[in-house]
């Protein structure tokens, strides 16, 4: 049996954008309007400190009342029922992706491929590849294949007779080749997120990896002559992300995001957690008197160090990577933090990394996803990057075309 399947239908063309982080629980009410994401309603809920730990849930119940609270939230004034249907991100070291190349040969290279050839086609190559990147997830991991579950494929680039296309149907060729992203997550993870759903009575269009939904998400990153490295800065976890000539190549991803910068600012200046994180946030508003911003400044600082050489590796376990883009995309709300943009700015990259020049570094804020209109006003900053761009992923698999599977 294929792994892919035919488009979920979204009922009504409303559903909801969940992005459970270690910090906040977001949710967006969205609707589909022809090929435009109209985002309604907004909701926000930060986590307990026991609810998340390296983008993995260590307390359910916690995490749902808090994405109860934010659905209610989001719902607040809107005059619709609550949607069933939802997307949801993950993420987290624990979560991995292994691309795969699947060449199929045609019979006929003069006849028009149709939509019933590309599922025949499919369902014959769906279950060698899947058997391909199970193994190569296993050797890169130590685990088995009864310890894992797959999250999605997704197709992320078709070729015919090695020409790119961006849609199959209707051409001739003798050659077809699909790269195909795997996704995969430890059973444990995968079922808590699945007893989450279940608490809260949705239905999922998908589960998407969230730096692969911001990678595919953003204006012109499905063009060929995009190029770019996107970091998401999350509370517990950092993403880094790869396009080539628009072509998603991988994703990595390390347990060391805004936290520890917090816990080092409560440790350095005798604050508790949410005495510090507020003290963080002041710090990064310029909110603060010099002196106590100078003493948020060295604690950070000694943590800068440990984060940039997680970003070092994550780039450096990216395989087959000639040259990276000389432009690097933050977001999330660690990148408010000044501190990283100038880490990110001053490394020497062109000399540790096969960089041509150390590239620039800019800031990936949600006005920058393609297809959507912000109707509450509120999603305006880095941090709101990630359910905005859950959102606009589901565009790709209501329209006609072959994105997604499981």
């Amino acid at each position: 049996m294929s792994i892919f399947s035919k488009k979920t239908n979204v009922d009504d063309q409303y559903f909801l954008s969940l992005d459970i982080g270690t910090e906040f629980v977001k949710v967006l009410v969205c609707h589909i309007v022809d090929d435009v994401v109209e985002i309604l309603g907004f909701g926000k809920t930060r986590q307990s400190m026991t609810a998340m730990k390296g983008g993995v849930v260590t307390n359910i119940k916690s995490v749902v009342d808090c994405c109860f609270n934010s659905i209610e939230m989001a719902m607040n004034k809107l005059n619709i029922d609550t949607p069933k249907k939802v997307v949801v991100g993950i993420a987290g070291e624990l979560v991995k992706g292994v691309g795969v190349k699947l060449n199929y040969e045609r019979d006929n290279a003069n006849t028009k491929i149709d939509s019933d050839e590309i599922k025949k086609i499919l369902e014959k190559v769906s279950v060698s590849a899947d058997a391909e990147a199970k193994k190569r997830f296993a050797e890169a991991t130590g685990t088995t294949n009864t310890q894992i579950k797959l999250i999605n494929a997704t197709i992320t680039d078709t070729y015919i007779d090695d020409y790119r296309v961006l849609n199959p149907v209707g051409l001739k060729g003798s050659k077809v080749t699909f790269n195909i992203y795997f996704v995969y997550a430890p059973l444990v993870f995968a079922g808590a997120i699945e007893d989450i759903l279940k608490e809260l009575k949705l239905d999922p269009i998908v589960i998407a990896v969230q730096p692969f939904a911001i990678a595919r998400s953003i204006k012109g990153s499905k063009n060929e002559n995009f190029d770019g490295i996107i970091i998401d800065v999350g509370g517990g976890t950092t993403d880094v992300a790869l396009v080539l000539h628009g072509t998603f190549q991988d994703t990595k991803m390390f347990a060391m995001g805004g936290r520890i910068f917090t816990k080092r600012v409560a440790s350095d200046m005798s604050l508790s957690y949410e005495e510090a994180e507020k003290t963080k946030i002041d710090y990064s508003e310029m909110k603060l008197e010099k002196g106590t911003a100078l003493q948020v400044r060295d604690s950070i600082k000694k943590d800068l160090d440990l984060w940039i050489s997680g970003v070092e590796i994550a780039l450096e376990e990216m395989e087959n990577v000639k040259v990276f883009p000389d432009q690097i995309l933050i977001c999330g709300g660690g990148s408010k933090l000044s501190e990283i943009r100038s880490k990110l700015v001053e490394y020497p990259w062109s000399v540790i990394l096969p960089f041509n020049r150390n590239p620039k570094i800019n800031f990936l804020s949600p006005e920058k996803i393609d297809n959507i209109v912000d109707k509450t006003l509120q999603l305006t900053n880095p941090e709101d990057v990630t359910p905005v761009s859950l959102a606009r992923i589901v565009l790709d698999i209501v329209k006609d075309d072959i994105v997604i599977a499981v």
